[in-house]
């Protein structure tokens, strides 16, 4: 009978944080940390994160402290001081995906690099302006390398005294259409990517139907760098984005 009882207020509070998980990883996988992103830069490591707080640790305390030999206000006071450290933790990581999802993608020397929102925030940068750049969620970006004297300088100050890498310093971002141009000279080679993972051409086949394109050469490819794993992001001719593959 006391395992029973037990079991029975873990398993309501248990479906209480299931829910809660399911709606959190609605909200990442949706809007914080949309595909690739999503297991690029970190996503999967935080939703372990909040699924340990939330989905077992919580039901599992509770599942120790629960008995039927204790009165309902001990056991809610029991219960109460556990989903209080429960919300606390899981605030705190919430709070600490939000500030690592990814708020734009930039191409800086041969390739794309995410940018996470903390880093921008932390420059007092408005992040609404960074629709004003793409419609891609999040925007994609061209990180223009200037080099006049003043500006060289102004880069490496931001670097040298701040720890300000060139793909964070919002001042060089610029329009990824107005300048396609200039990255199309450093597009990967798509037969060299499938020769090395031959699983690439399957990935590529729903995308390249999707948009009604016959041959894969007529798609430019380009690195995604992130924290955890790379991609590789897919064009047309006209800068349009496509989708995504991953050789990994």
């Amino acid at each position: 009978m006391k395992k029973v009882y037990r079991l029975k207020i873990a398993s309501f509070h248990f479906c209480i944080s299931l829910s809660f998980f399911l709606a959190i990883f609605y909200l990442l996988i949706n809007f914080w940390f949309p595909e690739p992103y999503f297991e690029n830069s970190g996503g999967w490591q935080g939703i372990k994160i909040v699924a340990s707080i939330d989905v077992v640790l919580g039901p599992l305390l509770t599942l120790i402290v629960a008995s039927p030999q204790k009165s309902i206000r001990e056991l809610s006071v029991d219960v109460g001081i556990i989903a209080t450290f429960q919300c606390m933790a899981l605030l705190w990581g919430i709070y600490t995906l939000h500030n690592q999802r990814p708020v734009a993608v930039v191409f800086w020397e041969d390739g794309f690099l995410t940018v996470p929102a903390q880093v921008l925030s932390e420059q007092d940068y408005d992040l609404d302006n960074l629709k004003a750049f793409s419609n891609e969620r999040p925007p994609l970006i061209y990180a223009e390398k200037s080099y006049k004297s003043g500006d060289l300088k102004k880069m490496l100050d931001l670097i040298k005294q701040k720890n300000i890498p060139p793909h964070y310093q919002t001042w060089v971002y610029r329009s990824l259409k107005d300048h396609f141009n200039d990255i199309k000279p450093f597009q990967l080679n798509i037969d060299d990517i499938i020769a090395k993972h031959p699983d690439v051409k399957n990935q590529l086949s729903p995308i390249l139907q999707k948009h009604n394109i016959s041959d894969l050469h007529e798609v430019l490819y380009f690195l995604l760098q992130s924290k955890y794993s790379n991609s590789v992001l897919l064009f047309d001719q006209k800068a349009q984005y496509l989708g995504y593959v991953n050789p990994d």
